[in-house]
């Protein structure tokens, strides 16, 4: 307890397609850790410079719609932004993490809700295309069963999938995923 002093702020600048918004986010110092640490809003993913309903766009059209990059960049981007090369590397990094990340949420679907229709061997699983396209699928099912342990998930629908895949397995220590 009171382990966390306040210990400044700085400025982020998160992007969607048509602007960037400047808000502070406060800095936090443990003395228990010795580290510096900052909470971030669920709408900002660590490392990206993009709000997450962006990112998910991105690879929720060329994972899910298998759509061509053409595609996808007139879907998700606005005169230009986020740039191609921007949205290609963050649907390599998702199908990098893919398969760490699913083996995790099928694990923990199996422990706690064993029932899902994830897990059925005649359900949606094999019928995924790919990796990323599974990921995707699955957390789904992982957000269905966190609204029955969290409350505070019950607004939580479709789009916000990728938010809370990224909140769920960065507190599982799974690192990025994008």
């Amino acid at each position: 307890m009171g382990s966390l002093i306040g210990h400044g702020s700085y400025r982020r600048k998160p992007k969607d397609e048509r602007q960037a918004y400047s808000m502070r986010i406060k800095r936090w110092w443990c003395k228990a850790c010795h580290r510096s640490l900052s909470v971030l809003p669920d709408f900002v993913l660590a490392l990206r410079h993009y709000l997450v309903r962006v990112i998910q766009c991105v690879v929720a059209e060329r994972f899910e719609r298998g759509r061509p990059w053409g595609e996808v960049k007139a879907q998700c981007a606005c005169q230009g932004t986020p740039a191609l090369r921007t949205m290609q590397r963050w649907c390599k990094a998702f199908l990098e993490h893919a398969l760490l990340w699913l083996g995790v949420v099928q694990e923990t679907l199996a422990q706690q809700d064993s029932r899902s229709a994830w897990l059925d061997p005649q359900g949606e699983a094999p019928k995924a295309d790919n990796l990323a396209g599974a990921l995707l699928a699955a957390s789904l099912h992982l957000l269905a069963w966190a609204k029955t342990q969290w409350p505070q998930l019950a607004g939580y629908g479709w789009n916000d999938r990728l938010r809370f895949l990224w909140l769920w397995g960065w507190s599982q220590g799974l690192g990025r995923l994008v």
